[in-house]
């Protein structure tokens, strides 16, 4: 019952959160700041924080073979690597036009870092591909899982700059802080409950034994 909570509680703040953000930043007059805005919040953060959710997903398991919700995961972290990518380079080029420095802020930083966390999640997901490895496979979900909360940091680090008060009212800044928040927390809790459950399914009969755990109700 808490994963089924957390999960579409979190499926349901990312998908609000992103209509709400594209809805205004794909109509403003700063073209730059606007898509930046749109291609940042589509890929890094719906489809970061899907490609998390869907992997271990409750639902879509009665429905999809597990060949295929992998396949659907990549195909999000693949997406909103790209998405991410373009929408820092259409924002790196109207700075290196303006000749302002890029990535000084807490905003960029974090965006920075983020991307190339998911970078890396992307490649050693790939690599899992070829050939499975528990050192791998724990690395791949925990650069995907740091990545995407230091990219939510940078989504509530640029409510705090002037674009977003110019376009939102205090109020409106205070419950996109609010739900960003929490929709990070949903995802990052599910995710790590996940990371947590199958680490421990992983580990060896003999050390469960060994300080006295029945197995059959610690995997249940």
């Amino acid at each position: 019952l808490y994963r089924i909570i957390l999960e579409l509680l979190a499926h349901i703040l990312l998908i609000v959160i992103t209509v709400v953000m594209v809805k205004k930043t794909s109509g403003l007059d700063d073209h730059s700041s606007g898509q930046h805005a749109v291609y940042a919040i589509l890929g890094l953060f719906l489809c970061v924080g899907e490609s998390l959710l869907v992997c271990h997903s409750w639902w879509l398991g009665d429905f999809i073979s597990e060949n295929r919700l992998n396949l659907l995961h990549m195909v999000l972290g693949m997406v909103g690597l790209w998405l991410g990518l373009v929408g820092i380079f259409a924002k790196s080029i109207f700075k290196s036009r303006i000749h302002e420095p890029h990535f000084n802020s807490k905003h960029g930083l974090c965006g920075l870092l983020g991307f190339l966390l998911i970078a890396g999640a992307v490649a050693s997901g790939f690599a899992l591909v070829c050939f499975t490895h528990l050192a791998l496979h724990v690395i791949h979900r925990l650069m995907g899982l740091c990545g995407f909360v230091l990219l939510s940091c940078s989504q509530w680090f640029a409510l705090n700059l002037g674009f977003a008060r110019r376009e939102w009212n205090s109020w409106k800044i205070k419950w996109l802080r609010i739900s960003t928040l929490a929709a990070t927390i949903s995802v990052v809790s599910y995710e790590f409950l996940c990371l947590c459950r199958d680490i421990v399914h992983l580990l060896p009969n003999s050390w469960f034994k060994a300080i006295g755990l029945k197995i059959d109700r610690l995997h249940n």
